[in-house]
């Protein structure tokens, strides 16, 4: 039965609807996401913020990447555009450093495996120059729109199944997960969140089920979600997580790009139903054109394309014409001529208006045919229209006298080629099952060399040739696969002994420097996405350091000083000293909140310049951290 239904993953074909839906939210996400650094781009890259840019200024790197992403979006020449995307995301994603964090790594795997992914078959720009450049009278041209299953899959398997059943093994070897706490800790640090979910975590059994069920969720996730039955039910509840992901913490990008993975397990028949809704039952708009004219033919072919509310409907004047009654009157010379509209109300529209109309009754592309309205554009467009259509104002279009070219139909992925079997179809399943199977022993090779599998063998032969090719390993799969271990909220690395916060304060302005507010929260905050990993656990820090929170923060400043047009500028930088907890406590969170702020020092900055002060206080903190190195 398993083995009959793995299968069936490789050679059952399905609609590609749901993979146009991913392209199109992913791009969304990731443009988001890019949009973000280069909003923060001299914080992030400068080599001094605002007074050397480095080796390199990335604002160029970034405006072409926003158009490759677009183009990813539209779906425009998808194979090139999905290979620069790739090539961009090694780039940036897998060179961060100290702006690094997890969900880089799954864009890396995602940017490659959209490569090989047929995503661009329904709601694309390449799906209607297919069909324009293979459509020809009476050879109507249709994209295939069915694709392996194994293409919807595969990045769950690598993006989902194999991050959550590597997290198990480090979340199963941690206190705070065992405990039921793994949720409700991290969701309790004011300095972690940008939402008070105290009603949430004041409900100890509610908390603790959902800690253990997050842990028992991962666990059985890579073996179950192959299966159609269960994937409805993970889909849901893998959403839930990351909305609640998505509330709790200062890290939409990653979660959202969760959710969008998520998307591929929505069964088609929903995607379809939802498409199917969109339709109109009955067009309002009448578009007559030339049967035996070439390029009517193909003009028809993009207005179907684009008529997704299935508001137009495009009918011959040979067939149609002399049954409709705004038309009488009109000879059809000159209805094959000219382009001729009819909407319900019986108004004709002709030639360049026709088009106007046309958009309008489009739906979602009005207020392009207000633009194209315009005085100016309008007049242009005429313009346009009769240079387009100059010779059918004294002789019509057919396929005689225009010369339209025309191409053979494409080759059919089942066509083989040089060896018998050797087929695209062929040749990508192979893809996929090897591809899957070397991922699969990457992770496998991860978890073996983590702590409560390395402590029992790392001393044996095994376990010595298991760290070595670890270390071979690790890194170029890191960087051009997307594949790492995931310890993400573990308390032994993120929490323990995190004990102290800081406020700061602009002397100049009055203004509070946008990393945690009052409440030591990160509301309204620069700490977002990679900013936040950065600023929480890399600039403060659970063991601070008084020179690595000086170098780090610095760079907050100086965005902070340039956004608000400071030349020079003074702060007070404030402590907070807060707990961390190996067990539950009812409003724990309102009391880390609650805690006092105390002076911690100074911070005097000018362009070339910057010095911290210290109170003894801070200073006798800072040499208690280093104890604890």
């Amino acid at each position: 039965m398993i083995k009959q239904a793995f299968r069936k993953l490789w050679d059952t074909k399905v609609d590609a609807i749901g993979l146009s839906v991913f392209r199109m939210c992913y791009a969304a996400v990731l443009f988001c996401e890019v949009l973000q650094l280069f909003k923060f781009r001299n914080l992030i890259y400068d080599a001094e913020p605002f007074n050397y840019v480095g080796d390199f200024d990335v604002r160029y790197l970034f405006g072409f990447w926003f158009v490759i992403i677009a183009m990813l979006f539209l779906g425009l020449f998808t194979r090139v555009t999905t290979i620069v995307n790739y090539l961009f995301a090694v780039v940036v994603f897998s060179s961060a450093i100290n702006f690094e964090y997890h969900v880089f790594y799954a864009y890396v795997g995602i940017n490659f495996l959209m490569m090989f992914m047929p995503v661009s078959r329904v709601f694309s720009l390449d799906s209607l120059i297919e069909k324009v450049k293979y459509t020809n009278i009476g050879r109507p041209y249709k994209v295939d729109r069915k694709v392996l299953e194994i293409n919807y899959l595969a990045p769950v398997f690598l993006g989902i199944a194999l991050v959550y059943f590597d997290s198990v093994f480090r979340k199963v070897d941690s206190p705070m997960w065992m405990d039921g706490l793994g949720m409700w800790l991290p969701s309790s640090l004011p300095h972690v969140v940008w939402t008070d979910t105290s009603l949430v975590l004041n409900q100890e059994w509610l908390v603790k089920f959902l800690g253990y069920l997050v842990v028992f969720f991962e666990t059985i996730f890579i073996f179950l979600f192959w299966f159609k039955r269960f994937r409805v039910p993970f889909l849901l509840l893998g959403i839930f997580f990351h909305l609640g992901i998505l509330i709790a913490y200062p890290i939409p990008w990653f979660a959202l790009t969760a959710v969008v993975l998520y998307f591929l397990m929505v069964p088609n028949e929903f995607w379809l139903w939802i498409s199917n809704k969109f339709k109109s039952k009955k067009q309002s708009f009448d578009f007559y054109y030339d049967a035996e004219c070439p390029l009517c033919n193909k003009v028809v072919v993009i207005i179907k394309h684009f008529d997704v509310l299935n508001k137009v409907r495009c009918i011959t004047v040979q067939g149609y014409a002399a049954n409709e009654p705004a038309l009488k009157g009109i000879d059809e010379e000159t209805l094959l001529i000219n382009i001729h509209g009819v909407d319900q109300k019986g108004k004709v529209s002709v030639g360049y208006d026709a088009y106007i109309e046309l958009t309008k009754h489009l739906g979602y592309t009005y207020p392009i045919a207000l633009l194209l309205a315009v005085p100016g554009i309008s007049h242009l467009g005429k313009r346009v229209y009769r240079y387009v259509a100059g010779n059918r104002l004294t002789e019509r279009c057919t396929s005689e006298n225009c010369l339209m070219p025309e191409f053979a139909q494409p080759v059919s992925e089942t066509d083989d080629f040089l060896v018998k079997g050797w087929n695209q179809l062929n040749l990508t399943k192979q893809f996929w099952k090897w591809l899957l199977v070397f991922a699969l022993a990457v992770q496998l090779l991860f978890i073996s060399v983590c702590p409560i599998i390395d402590r029992q063998i790392n001393q044996t032969v095994v376990g010595k040739a298991l760290n070595q090719a670890n270390g071979i390993v690790h890194a170029p799969v890191k960087k051009y696969l997307g594949l790492t271990p995931h310890p993400v909220f573990m308390y032994n690395i993120h929490f323990d002994g995190y004990n102290h916060i800081f406020k700061i304060v602009c002397k100049t302005n009055q203004k509070r420097v946008p990393l945690l507010d009052d409440n030591g929260m990160v509301t309204h905050s620069y700490a977002n996405g990679s900013m936040w990993v950065n600023h929480t656990f890399r600039t403060a820090a659970p063991v601070i350091s008084a020179e690595k929170y000086e170098k780090a923060v610095s760079r907050y400043l100086r965005y902070f000083a340039h956004e608000n047009g400071l030349h020079q500028s003074n702060y007070t930088i404030y402590v907070k000293e807060i707990e961390t907890t190996d067990h539950w406590e009812h409003d724990f969170l309102h009391r880390q909140m609650e805690k006092p702020w105390k002076p911690a020092g100074t911070c005097a900055m000018t362009p070339t310049d910057v010095q911290f002060t210290w109170t003894p206080e801070m200073k006798a903190v800072f040499e208690a951290e280093k104890q604890r190195k």
